[in-house]
């Protein structure tokens, strides 16, 4: 039976001035920019030295010239309804992150309905965070406001401060709860598919958008009755993802930290966040059976390849990689979001 894994990495893009230039965030990249790649090219790009065979493709997010912001619920959207966000709803003028004209096209085609076993492989984040808006798992949670945050949790320590000039973990709790806020977690949950808790991940079940739960483990978790997680390396990240893979058709995992640290404007923390993502992926591909399950990875928007010369989401292209056979008969639509729904609808069917 043919599985598919679909790896989303948030806010990395394609290097506009090239990624094999000594100053590119993917400068020393091991597989995922091969030497010849050129950006700007809509032909693939074999992947010849990775660990399986594959191809790099650009996929366009959105024009250059197109108002509003590119967010990851247009993106999203697509690649789980199969219809183009972009064309019937438009870019986003703030996070719009639980629209019901989203949600309708998820409703009309849900890409985890198309599959008999599907799995979301991250956890929802454990509280609702009341200060970041609505979410679609709220219902199920315990409920904090900002100044109950604020009288009991810390980061690295110091209490964490959501407003003013000396805002302190504003960021890194938005990075942790926004999975919540993700219409693929609604996409998910209307399709059936069991919704994974940090539970799930101290048992090897589930992975956080993190994958090595350093940053979770910064947080004074107890002061909300949470046991903290366990850390671990991207390796074993890779191992749980791999075996989750292996007991479903369909799984999707999304990889959050490098939003956050694109908004640092560190170009070297940049580049260590694309060497865990590389060696993430990497022995993702070495664990499971290529001759069995294609993997598709992609971006929702650019930021990572920009940081050191750009702020914001930038309407930029984005990677998407292919590895199994048959890449070419997916190129072509893997150059629109929508079309990557169909790519794996097609993957699931041979």
């Amino acid at each position: 039976m043919p599985r598919i894994l679909l790896i989303a990495l948030d806010s990395v893009g394609i290097d506009p001035l090239g990624h094999a230039r000594p100053e590119s965030v993917y400068a020393h990249s091991r597989f995922l920019f091969p030497p010849e790649h050129r950006s700007g090219t809509d032909a693939p790009t074999p992947i010849r030295d990775g660990p399986a065979a594959g191809a790099l493709i650009e996929t366009v997010v959105a024009p250059e010239d197109a108002p509003g912001a590119i967010e990851c619920a247009i993106t999203y959207t697509s690649i789980f309804s199969g219809q183009s966000a972009l064309r019937a709803h438009g870019l986003m003028n703030g996070l719009g992150l639980n629209e019901q004209a989203l949600k309708d096209m998820v409703q009309r085609a849900n890409l985890f309905r198309r599959f008999e076993s599907p799995c979301l492989a991250n956890a929802i984040f454990p509280l609702h965070l009341a200060f970041l808006g609505t979410s679609f798992v709220q219902a199920r949670l315990p409920s904090f406001d900002r100044q109950a945050i604020e009288n009991a949790l810390t980061l690295d320590g110091q209490p964490v401060r959501l407003k003013g000039h000396d805002k302190h973990g504003f960021a890194e709790l938005f990075t942790l709860g926004e999975i919540n806020q993700n219409i693929f977690v609604y996409a998910a949950d209307e399709a059936g598919a069991r919704l994974r808790s940090w539970s799930d991940v101290r048992q090897g079940q589930a992975l956080t958008g993190t994958l090595t739960h350093g940053l979770e483990a910064r947080f004074n978790w107890r002061a909300f009755g949470i046991e903290p997680l366990p850390t671990q390396t991207p390796l074993e990240a890779a191992g749980i993802l791999a075996e989750l893979t292996r007991r479903h058709d369909f799984t999707f995992y999304k990889y959050q930290l490098a939003d956050l640290v694109s908004h640092t404007g560190k170009i070297e923390l940049a580049r260590d966040v694309f060497d865990v993502i590389e060696t993430f992926i990497g022995a993702v591909l070495r664990e499971i059976d290529s001759a069995e399950t294609s993997v598709v990875v992609t971006s929702d928007h650019g930021h990572l390849e920009q940081v050191a010369f750009t702020r914001g989401h930038p309407k930029s292209r984005v990677p998407t990689w292919y590895f199994g056979h048959d890449a070419e008969r997916h190129v072509s639509a893997m150059r629109e979001p929508e079309g990557i729904f169909h790519a794996i609808i097609d993957c699931g069917a041979a």
